[in-house]
């Protein structure tokens, strides 16, 4: 707002809409500026409607001029331009120190602005999707994400050779439009043509070589390459070390997104602002908004959104807002929307470590002692897991039995790990939950935060038993094999030679199986050898829950499995 600081002085020395005379020269003191440019800021002001300004005619007459507004309704006109500026922070700012009172007049306006709506501009129009958010950190470099929130941004920006869908349970083209093998073994991708990079160059066999080149060495997909050979623009063959007719579905990971290699060598801070080849581009990501512009020459089906802004809110206001994506429904015509999600918090067993849990009786009497149920959240939205998959749960359910409940001393602290993949994103609520139930029997114990970045073999053999969770992406049997054998899900590091014996020999079967009857059986045999060993036990399954309301005329406002809504798919009905 222009000569926002000079109304604010106004308001602060004039009381609202009471007329009173003034000389330019007493304004001229008080806006701390020359005369002549007092008249200028006064006759702006005026035009603007923020003052009444009367200038009298004759000698000795002075001006009289009115404020219109109170201090208080000048700081929310300007938070709200903020708001309309982008300067979201700013605005936050200023409403945080409102009454509350005055912070419910600016959420009323505040849900207006949100949501679905189409502004018009010098295109046709540019329809915009908005909704807060609440501050995270996001890391948008494919081979490092983190959470489910750094795999959805990678999804939009990104795309990857192929793509699975789970309703189909079939791989879908993407830039590759065609692969075949014969053995297993060799892998022939072909790439479409014509696919372009946000920046504009186009995509080509190399920056797919590149992709794969630059991922860390202890990777699934690292560990079974042997090479890969480019020989021409459009083609690509990997060779790998061993049969895996699972090989294009790996592929399909969004940690597998094809990037430009020259933009990751040209920009260190390639996580905060990537450049993909996705539907939608990232045209902004600062402490104000992320934001997502559609991508014109996207190769495949355009979306319907133009763009959308995540604006980073503060929980006080995030909480109250209403858009038509509600945590909570205002009242009983709003549409529930629930998505259960695939995956499990579980606690892993260190039977590697010199210490209590390589004795598998102490092991099996931690098991009896855990309580599941009391890790699930009084909301509602968690259930009690006995599998990573939520239908083998259902089926498990109807089977368990306590194990037994012979009484094991311990001298000694255990150590736990909570798992933290950012800051108020971690599992140490339910590490202290396991550490209250070991303290009703007597164990003593510890919980120290670990962050997933940070793990190494030191980590390894300095903890007995670790809390954590993950959340299974489109393709589960992918996702619950790669959880099976990733350092980061504390799973396989924490098993004996014999154990990890024991799970390779299993995948190995599953890669090398050509139908998913046979591979989901022996997966199913595989979480069965790890919890009848007692190495792993699974704890919760988390849902997710939206509303919107009851005549909304949006379409393909849907949950994924990880709670996300995939702006790909959204689409408004025409107003019958």
């Amino acid at each position: 707002m222009k000569y926002i600081e000079h109304v604010k002085e106004l308001t602060r020395h004039f009381i609202k809409n009471r007329e009173t005379e003034t000389t330019i020269a007493q304004l001229s003191v008080l806006l701390n500026c020359s005369e002549r440019h007092s008249k200028t800021v006064m006759k702006y002001l005026h035009e603007q409607g923020h003052i009444r300004w009367v200038v009298q005619k004759g000698r000795g007459k002075k001006p009289k001029i009115t404020v219109l507004q109170s201090n208080d309704e000048l700081q929310l006109t300007e938070a709200k331009h903020n708001i309309q500026q982008g300067h979201y922070k700013d605005a936050f700012q200023i409403i945080q120190q409102f009454d509350s009172h005055e912070q419910a007049d600016f959420q009323r306006w505040f849900e207006e602005y949100l949501g679905l709506s189409q502004e018009n501009t010098m295109e046709l129009g540019n329809d915009v999707l908005r909704y807060p958010f609440y501050e995270t950190s996001l890391i948008m470099d494919p081979p490092y994400l983190l959470s489910r929130h750094d795999a959805h941004m990678v999804q939009q920006i990104f795309d990857r050779l192929v793509e699975y869908d789970s309703v189909s349970q079939q791989l879908l083209p993407r830039i590759a439009h065609h692969w075949e093998s014969t053995d297993g073994q060799q892998w022939i991708f072909y790439l479409r043509k014509g696919v372009r990079f946000h920046h504009g160059r186009e995509l080509t066999s190399d920056d797919v070589k590149a992709t794969f080149q630059r991922f860390p060495v202890h990777d699934l997909i690292t560990q079974n390459l042997k090479q890969i050979d480019t020989p021409s623009k459009n083609v690509i063959i990997f060779h790998l070390k061993n049969p895996n007719f699972l090989f294009p579905r790996y592929l399909s990971n969004k940690k597998a997104s094809i990037i430009p290699i020259e933009m990751i060598e040209k920009d260190e801070n390639f996580r905060l602002h990537p450049v993909g080849c996705g539907p939608f581009q990232l045209v902004r990501h600062d402490e104000d908004i992320v934001r997502l512009d559609v991508f014109p020459d996207y190769y495949g089906n355009r979306p319907w959104l133009d763009r959308v802004e995540i604006i980073k809110t503060p929980f006080t206001i995030h909480d109250e807002s209403k858009h038509p994506l509600l945590l909570n429904a205002p009242d009983a015509s709003w549409r529930e929307i629930r998505v259960q999600e695939e995956g499990a918090d579980y606690i892993t067993f260190n039977c590697r470590k010199n210490g209590p849990m390589q004795d598998e009786r102490f092991r099996r009497f931690i098991y009896s002692i855990v309580n599941r149920a009391d890790f699930c959240l009084r909301a509602g939205n968690e259930k009690v897991a006995y599998s990573f998959v939520t239908d083998r749960s259902m089926i498990l359910k109807n089977r368990e039995h306590q194990p037994s409940t012979e009484y094991i001393p311990l001298d000694g602290v255990v150590k736990i790990a909570a798992q933290q993949i950012r800051k108020d994103a971690n599992h140490e609520r339910e590490a202290f939950i396991l550490q209250q139930q070991l303290a009703e029997h007597g164990i003593v114990s510890i919980v120290e935060l670990i962050q997933l970045h940070e793990l190494n073999d030191s980590l390894f053999n300095h903890y007995d038993l670790f809390v954590g969770g993950i959340a299974l992406g489109e393709d589960r049997l992918l996702s619950a094999l790669t959880a099976s054998q990733s350092s980061s899900s504390m799973i396989y590091p924490f098993l004996t030679d014999e154990m990890r014996k024991i799970v390779d020999q299993q995948i190995t079967i599953i890669k090398e199986s050509r139908t998913d009857t046979t591979r989901w059986e022996t997966y199913f045999q595989l979480e069965s050898y790890l919890t009848t060993n007692h190495s792993l036990l699974f704890l919760t399954h988390r849902s997710h829950t939206i509303y919107e309301p009851g005549n909304s005329p949006y379409e393909n406002i849907r949950l994924d499995r990880n709670g996300r809504i995939d702006y790909r798919k959204v689409w408004k009905q025409a107003v019958r």
